[in-house]
Parts: C-alpha cells; sequence; structure tokens
C-alpha cells in the first residue's frame, strides 16, 4: 500500500510539471521513457515517442522518475520493495504438437520454455527446450523413437556496468539418437548489451568454456574432457509493440581438442501476442556439429507452430 501510494504521488508531481520526460520502471525491470499523460484511476499513462500512448495497470509499476535524474535521487526504493522486485520470475514456455493417423502414426512434441529474473545487480536466466518424435508404421508397427532431445541452459549475468555485465552459465544436453548421452559445458565469459530499448534488447557475450562429454559407439561408451570458446548472441525486437515480435537466439561452441569441431545452436522465429498472456509463434532450430557420430547427420533442423503462455 506504502509502494502504491508513493508510486501515484509521483506521477501526480511529474504530470504537473510540462512536458515532463520521465521513466516508468516494471516490476520485471523492462523501462519505458516518454511523457507522461493522464490515465484511468488504477493506471500509469506514458507517451513513448514513435510508439504512442501506453497504459499499464499500476501494479506492473515499480517506479517512475524523471528521465535525467538517478532513480534513487527520486523515489529510493526500501529493502523490502527491492528484494519484491528482484525475486519476481518472468516466464513463458511455447508448446507445439503434431500428431497424424492411418498408416502411419507419429506423435511430434516439441516444448521450449524460459524464466528470467531481472535484478539491480543480477541477472538470471534459464531455458528449456524438449524435443521428441515417436513414428510407427501401420497399426501393428514397431514404434520407433525418430527425435528424442534434452536441452537446459542457465546464464547468471553480474552487471558491473550499464552495457558490460560477467557472465557464468551451464548447459545439459542430451540426444540419444545421435549417440551423444551426455555433454556437460560450464564456462565464464564478458558480454556487452549492444542496446536495451522499450523496441527490443540486443546483447552477446564471448567466453571459455570446459566440455564433458559421454557418447555411445558400438557396445562402448567414450568419454571425453576439453576446453572450448564460446560466443552467444540475443536478440529481441518489436515490429509491432506489445503485438508482434521477432527474436532470435545463437550460440556457438568451439571444442579445442582433437577429432571435436563446433556446435552450433540456434532458435529464429514470431511471437503474435493474443494478450498479455497468450501467444502464438512460428519458431526455426537449428543444431549443428562439424563432428558428428559416424553415420549421423550434421544438422537437425525443428520447425514449429506453437502457443505459448506467459506467467
Amino acid at each position: 500500500m506504502a509502494q502504491m501510494f508513493r508510486l501515484v504521488v509521483a506521477c501526480v508531481v511529474l504530470s504537473a510539471l510540462p512536458a515532463t520526460a520521465a521513466v516508468v520502471h516494471f516490476v520485471n525491470g523492462d523501462r519505458l521513457t516518454g511523457t507522461l499523460t493522464n490515465s484511468p484511476a488504477g493506471s500509469v499513462a506514458i507517451d513513448v515517442p514513435h510508439v504512442g500512448v501506453v497504459v499499464v495497470p499500476s501494479a506492473h509499476v515499480a517506479r517512475v522518475v524523471p528521465a535525467k535524474q538517478p532513480a534513487a535521487a527520486i523515489e529510493p526504493a526500501s529493502a523490502a520493495e527491492t528484494s519484491e522486485r528482484i525475486s519476481a520470475w518472468d516466464v513463458r514456455s511455447d508448446l507445439g504438437l503434431v500428431v497424424a493417423s492411418g498408416n502411419t502414426r507419429t506423435q511430434d512434441v516439441n516444448l521450449v520454455s524460459a524464466a528470467q529474473r531481472t535484478g539491480d545487480v543480477f541477472d538470471n536466466v534459464i531455458s528449456l527446450a524438449l524435443r521428441r518424435a515417436n513414428a510407427q508404421a501401420g497399426a501393428e508397427g514397431r514404434i520407433t523413437r525418430t527425435k528424442d532431445h534434452v536441452d537446459v541452459k542457465y546464464d547468471l549475468r553480474w552487471k558491473y556496468d550499464e552495457s558490460w555485465y560477467a557472465v557464468a552459465n551451464f548447459q545439459f544436453f542430451r540426444d540419444p539418437i545421435k549417440q551423444l548421452n551426455r555433454r556437460y559445458t560450464t564456462g565464464v565469459g564478458l558480454g556487452h548489451t549492444l542496446w536495451d530499448e522499450q523496441r527490443g534488447t540486443f546483447k552477446t557475450d564471448f567466453g571459455i568454456s570446459q566440455v564433458f562429454e559421454a557418447k555411445e559407439g558400438v557396445g562402448v561408451v567414450s568419454r571425453s574432457d576439453a576446453p572450448a570458446l564460446r560466443w552467444s548472441l540475443t536478440f529481441k525486437h518489436w515490429l509491432r509493440p506489445e503485438s508482434l515480435e521477432i527474436f532470435h537466439n545463437n550460440e556457438l561452441l568451439r571444442i579445442l581438442a582433437p577429432e571435436h569441431g563446433m556446435v552450433w545452436d540456434s532458435d529464429t522465429g514470431l511471437r503474435y501476442h493474443l494478450n498479455s498472456r497468450w501467444h502464438a509463434g512460428l519458431r526455426l532450430d537449428i543444431e549443428h556439429e562439424t563432428e558428428p557420430a559416424v553415420g549421423r547427420a550434421r544438422t537437425d533442423a525443428s520447425y514449429a507452430i506453437d502457443l505459448g503462455v506467459k506467467m
């Protein structure tokens, strides 16, 4: 209640000033810069250049400050408010499902989930990709697993500058069809935010990693441990504000050991936001290895039409 009261007072004071440039900070870490305008009760309205007037519920707003003054000088947050703001998770899940029946029966499932917690100093980013498919020829035919893929990633980003950050990451990957029982990757690096605006973000980082693999051959499981170089890129842009979004995530791993090469993983797509919670999308996921197991293709591509929810 106290936070809501301060928010209302800040909005009234700033909007009373002529053409006040203000920054609206949201509880999930996002922000909008523009001019405060009259808004309905329980809402905050800000006129964003080249976008228009954006109206959001007050419950989604952490604080409102003048654009050219530090937030702490206008409205210092208490320890409880800061803890609440940092602990909020932004969770998104996309599910694509294809089922066919008849002479050939198939079941394809693509599940992609991501969770992000944005703080004043640290950002936590977790992602999960699960892709599985079964095929059966005829009613009595043998069921064959044609796709079996699990990919879990975690990034911890320490923001020590407005645009620079240090990153520690961990990844678990499994795909028995590629004869890859498991691959663990852990590393550290340095990242740079090229731009972070209301219309989108563009970040990239580079670092060193250690890769642990267990591959299954003909009755034999081979294990390896090797250093690697890692480069990643994250891009998101609103083609239509709060409606149509394009995204691209890219990661390249160069394993520095004999008989190992490069591993490239990317996902690209469009999301159409039906409302603040539900969205539909098209996505293309590519996995490429320059040195795959014997008899396995270098590239796996997955095309999906999915329905997603933001929690």
